[in-house]
């Protein structure tokens, strides 16, 4: 109500002034200007806002408070250019104000120019607590795997607020990738007690859980992932597949990998390599075989799961002939640059030696 009552005050001073010619020279007119545009913005009239600003700065263009708002409205409308030379303009004048190099930055960013980092630095040169900076940095070191450098940066933010939802994910993420699972456990737990939920939170949490050999946590994470963010992802199928085999839960761990070869158009010959695992666990090497052979049809180039193939008949039948023929199969599709060659030439070997003997 506040707003509307300025907002008409505004207008019929702004309409009284348009009457009177000798109203345009005085400071007043540019203040109301300012002041519309303030509104225009709060109401979300972005359009009208930058036109009040373009007359204000028309009538004023000293005023740099006038040109540091405007420029930012500039910028949220991405019109760029134009911000970045009005900033541009403020730097030059004040080249030790941190905010005017940060607007740049943000710029900089929003067009994916990779220099916005170097500006991000020289604002936290000028002004170690400009925490806004500070992340920026961090984000940039840990995105690029540079976790040692981060750490400041990371502790910089979080000495500021210890709650800091976006520097706890910064850390979290840190702990991820160094592999310090137990504290980006208790990190991104404390993060889902603030509210916070997201598919990285809780994939990166269920990994951690996992890598820690907590799999009925890890699969509490998975069951918040399907019934929040997507049901039919075969990649997360497939990891649940494997906890259950973890778990020693075989059935299961079968049906989340006849889930994610179903979700799948064409079906990958890795996820008929995870029901081959599943089945090699229970010693059912027939079934270990068929989804071998399914995994070769859908990449007839597999190396691993022809050899695998190759083993499990040694596994499962009697007749060494037979056998022989799998791994004689291997030998001819790959060279000795096989990654399997040496195991599967050796193999060989003893078969023929113990056909030889057995007089077959």
């Amino acid at each position: 109500m506040k707003k509307l009552v300025l907002f008409c005050i505004l207008m019929f001073s702004l309409q009284a002034e348009a009457q009177n010619t000798s109203a345009y020279a005085i400071p007043q007119k540019v203040d109301s200007l300012y002041k519309l545009a303030k509104v225009y913005e709060a109401n979300g009239n972005i359009s009208k806002a930058l036109y009040c600003y373009e007359r204000a700065i028309s009538e004023e263009n000293e005023n740099t408070q006038l040109q540091f708002d405007y420029a930012k409205l500039l910028a949220q409308s991405s019109k760029f250019r134009m911000a970045d030379s009005i900033f541009e303009k403020l730097t030059e004048t004040f080249p030790n104000n941190p905010n005017f190099i940060y607007q740049r930055a943000l710029i900089k960013e929003a067009q994916n120019d990779s220099t916005a980092i170097e500006e991000y630095k020289k604002v936290y040169f000028l002004d170690t607590n400009h925490i806004n900076s500070a992340y920026k940095i961090a984000r940039n070191y840990i995105e690029n795997r540079k976790f040692k450098e981060s750490e400041s940066f990371v502790n910089k933010g979080l000495s500021a607020d210890s709650n800091s939802v976006r520097f706890l994910n910064l850390l979290a993420l840190k702990q991820f990738y160094t592999k310090d699972c137990h504290d980006a456990i208790s990190t991104y737990i404390k993060l889902i007690g603030f509210g916070e939920s997201n598919v990285q939170i809780h994939e990166n949490l269920a990994s951690c859980y996992s890598y820690t050999n907590q799999f009925e946590k890890a699969l509490a994470q998975y069951k918040i992932l399907f019934e929040k963010f997507d049901d039919k992802n075969p990649k997360w199928h497939i990891e649940v597949a494997s906890l259950y085999r973890s778990l020693k839960d075989y059935k299961k761990a079968e049906n989340h990998l006849n889930i994610a070869i179903g979700l799948q158009e064409i079906p990958l010959s890795e996820s008929y390599m995870e029901l081959a695992k599943n089945y090699k666990r229970q010693g059912n090497y027939k079934d270990e075989m068929k989804a071998l052979k399914k995994a070769l049809i859908n990449n007839p180039k597999n190396e691993l799961a022809l050899y695998l193939l190759a083993v499990s008949a040694d596994n499962y039948f009697a007749d060494k002939k037979v056998v022989l023929d799998f791994y004689e199969d291997y030998l001819k599709h790959y060279s000795e640059n096989g990654r399997m060659w040496e195991l599967a030439k050796q193999r060989v070997s003893d078969l023929k030696k113990e056909l030889h003997f057995s007089g077959h």
